[in-house]
């Protein structure tokens, strides 16, 4: 054996113990308090939000069940002094699941880092429980099924956290982090045995579809989304978000989200009827891959007074160039024969309202001649 391998074999048995030593003062240092001072993305209300969103098939027209999905997320370049007084800035992971009874429940899971006006980091989990509208009788309703805190300190803001929620066989969903090389579980939820959700399908949707009917009144849902959020709009430069590698829970193991374009709160759909926060986040840019970062699966979200458009790419690690770069709307969709009979009807049932007008107007005038 060389003098040079005697000598680094010993440098790595004489680092071992330093290393361990570290990672034991992280794992002291990084502390988890459970609160009950709630940060909840809202639905169809008026919290501005920005968000990425997974793209399966650039038709926007293909869903798949996934076990997992993951994503880290910092505050780099964050002065929380320069925040309005009691608001707060999340960024996380914002993913849908569906109920495997009632076509018309459906359910929105959020998994976020949250820095606040006081400097302080939290973790926030929750879920709601969404219903569907069915004209004319009932309206759309959502409920928060749960929502859980906790406040992380010994950890910057500008430190990536890595977020995680799994599902396993047992129908539970484990949510965990990583940060500085350590590991924790936050809670497991067997979500099954909570009131109104029995028929829950363990399991998360990734992709998009078409939701409701056709035109005029469809559009798309966004199953797998990542983006910020905050309690009211944080107009200046003082803050920034980073967001990387959203990845998901595949059959065949995990997967990086290849290709991620763009959606604004006003039409974040998770299903039919409802949004993830509900407005858009107007004056917040990114930085993304080519503009100007080097490397794709990332996105940095900031204030800059410049609103990001819709349909934006932020990467596309297939064939970009084939990818238009405008907001997916309903013309992209491929007329199936259910959408062809929908809007045949649409179609049908605007013309006889047509008619009906046109011919209750020449009855008025001919009454009018009449007299």
């Amino acid at each position: 054996m060389r003098w040079s391998s005697v000598i680094l074999l010993m440098i790595l048995l004489a680092a071992a113990p330093l290393a361990a030593t570290a990672s034991a003062r992280a794992a002291e240092a990084v502390k988890l308090t459970p609160t009950e001072n709630h940060h909840v993305i809202e639905l169809n209300s008026n919290q501005p939000y920005v968000a990425g969103y997974n793209v399966d098939t650039r038709d926007l027209y293909t869903r798949e069940r996934v076990d997992a999905t993951s994503i880290a997320v910092s505050f780099p370049s964050t002065d929380v002094s320069r925040f309005p007084q009691d608001s707060w800035l999340g960024a996380g992971m914002f993913v849908q699941g569906q109920d495997n009874a009632l076509k018309h429940v459906d359910y929105g899971y959020y998994t976020m880092a949250v820095v606040d006006s006081s400097g302080s980091l939290f973790i926030d989990i929750g879920l709601h429980e969404t219903r569907e509208s069915s004209p004319p009788l009932q309206m759309p309703t959502s409920e928060l099924v749960y929502a859980y805190t906790w406040q992380i300190s010994g950890v910057d803001p500008a430190t990536p956290i890595s977020l995680t929620a799994t599902w396993d066989s047992n129908e539970y969903l484990h949510y965990s982090i990583s940060v500085l090389g350590i590991n924790t579980t936050l809670m497991s939820v067997k979500v099954v045995s909570l009131p109104n959700c029995e028929n829950i399908t363990s399991k998360f949707y990734a992709g998009t579809v078409m939701a409701g009917t056709g035109f005029p009144l469809g559009h798309y849902a966004y199953y797998f989304q990542f983006g910020v959020v905050s309690s009211k709009i944080i107009t200046d430069n003082c803050w920034s978000a980073r967001l990387e590698k959203p990845r998901m829970l595949r059959k065949a193991g995990w997967n990086l989200v290849e290709t991620a374009w763009t959606i604004q709160g006003d039409v974040s759909y998770l299903d039919y009827d409802w949004v993830w926060g509900g407005a858009p986040y107007r004056g917040v840019h990114a930085k993304y891959h080519r503009n100007p970062l080097l490397n794709p699966y990332e996105v940095v979200f900031s204030y800059s007074s410049e609103t990001l458009p819709l349909g934006t790419i932020l990467w596309d690690t297939g064939k970009p160039s084939d990818v238009v770069m405008i907001p997916p709307t309903v013309f992209n969709q491929p007329l199936s024969i259910e959408s062809k009979i929908i809007i045949s009807m649409e179609i049908t049932t605007l013309c006889g309202i047509m008619i009906g007008v046109v011919y209750r107007s020449m009855l008025r005038r001919k009454r009018s001649f009449n007299q």
